[in-house]
């Protein structure tokens, strides 16, 4: 399913109550409505694995945590994301989490998502962003695309939270 606005194109490959998986350019989201889940986790591997091998140049995986206040993953889901973090794979550029509550919570799932993504990774760093336009600065270089701006990043994230 593809949903679009007036400067997006983005593609719904999953949606539930908790998760939605979307791709934008050569960026696949997985945007958390909820508590992080190891289906979540499970099935967005799933999904990025085939989809990234056929981006030219590769993709990046970007992880979108709810605005509100959610707690540190579970043990069950931590080891998930340690699994997903250590899969091999040379068509990945980097993995990102954009962490845009603020807070103690917040400040401990910024700490422990950062632990769960250098544990293992053998592809490049991962990293921890708190506002859109510093992730979007991060994937343009990243995947060497300048159509990847703050406001287009935004509207696709916004897009696939709404989808």
């Amino acid at each position: 399913m593809v949903t679009s606005s007036s400067s997006v194109k983005v593609e719904l490959l999953e949606r539930t109550d908790v998760y939605v998986v979307a791709t934008w350019r050569r960026l696949m989201l997985l945007v958390w409505r909820g508590q992080a889940s190891v289906a979540g986790v499970e099935r967005s591997r799933a999904l990025f694995q085939p989809w990234a091998s056929r981006q030219p140049g590769g993709a990046a995986f970007l992880i979108v945590l709810p605005r509100q206040s959610t707690g540190p993953p579970d043990e069950e889901t931590r080891a998930a994301m340690q699994r997903v973090a250590r899969a091999p794979g040379g068509y990945l550029k980097g993995t990102a989490t954009l962490v845009e509550a603020e807070g103690f919570i917040a400040a401990s799932v910024r700490a422990v998502m950062m632990r769960l993504q250098a544990r293992g990774t053998q592809g490049p760093a991962p990293n921890i962003f708190r506002t859109p336009a510093e992730l979007a600065a991060w994937a343009a270089a990243v995947l060497q695309d300048r159509e990847v701006t703050p406001e287009k990043l935004a509207e696709a994230i916004r897009a696939a939270r709404e989808g």
